[in-house]
């Protein structure tokens, strides 16, 4: 069993997660994923000017691995700038530092634009917040609090249904669609829904997957490395990086 990789502060929550060079079609255009690791570490030392070394202490990693993460950023955005790819932020194996993130939402300075703008109740939840689901759906390799998570959606041995209120989980057995030749995804993010959860947790998701999901409401969070209890921890801190679409494709 591999050991669950340090979480990844980050501060910053942005609002747009998807860029794309005009004139070319979504279908014919290849991506390429800027985790939220790699972006704040382009925004604390890039954009910010901080050191790499007080950078590493706000994200909590080595200098070394700060040093991997501001590289592999700089090979993506040129990948996608001089190869004209869209470039699609989401994923990592991050935490939300909401102590770090101001009111307006956004951990750099607010501008006069931001500083004016009021916030209805609706709307004052921080970025990254998890409040409100009673019941979150988690993908499990055995069932068991202990274990990982299955970062396969569609295809997880086990799903695990946790209620926030009373801290008891049920398990559902998934193992019917994991040689499913087509389905997978529709069938588990069906499950999901039937079983009244409001969020989801997996590795990662795929389009049909998805977009089942997004259509029940169901927020969908991706993770990597993690134990289920430290899932449900980083849920209820509000800690968990949303998905903003598919990050694989069909029949992963």
């Amino acid at each position: 069993m591999p050991r669950p990789k340090c979480f990844r502060n980050i501060g910053f929550l942005p609002h747009v997660t998807y860029f794309k060079p005009a004139g070319i079609r979504m279908g014919e255009l290849d991506e390429v994923i800027l985790q939220h690791d790699e972006l704040e570490a382009i925004r604390l030392k890039d954009h910010l000017g901080i050191s790499q070394e007080e950078a590493a202490k706000q994200m909590n990693v080595s200098q070394p691995t700060f040093h991997r993460l501001i590289l592999s950023a700089h090979e993506k955005m040129a990948d996608a700038v001089v190869n004209g790819k869209a470039l699609r932020i989401e994923g990592g194996n991050v935490m939300v530092d909401n102590a770090q993130i101001p009111p307006c939402g956004w951990r750099q300075v607010c501008t006069a634009g931001w500083k004016g703008k009021s916030v209805s109740q609706k709307d004052s939840a921080l970025p990254g917040e998890q409040g409100g689901a009673m019941k979150i759906a988690i993908t499990s390799v055995d069932g068991t609090l202990e274990g990982m998570v299955d970062e396969r959606f569609g295809r997880s041995r086990k799903l695990i249904i946790y209620d926030l209120e009373t801290k008891e989980h049920t398990v559902t057995d998934n193992a019917i669609n994991m040689g499913a030749a087509q389905g997978a995804g529709i069938q588990s993010a069906q499950n999901v829904v039937n079983a009244g959860a409001k969020a989801v947790v997996s590795g990662h998701l795929g389009p049909n997957a998805f977009r089942v999901l997004q259509a029940a409401g169901v927020d969908v969070y991706v993770v990597s490395n993690m134990t289920i209890a430290q899932v449900i921890q980083a849920y209820e801190q509000g800690k968990l990086a949303k998905l903003a679409g598919p990050d694989v494709n069909g029949h992963w």
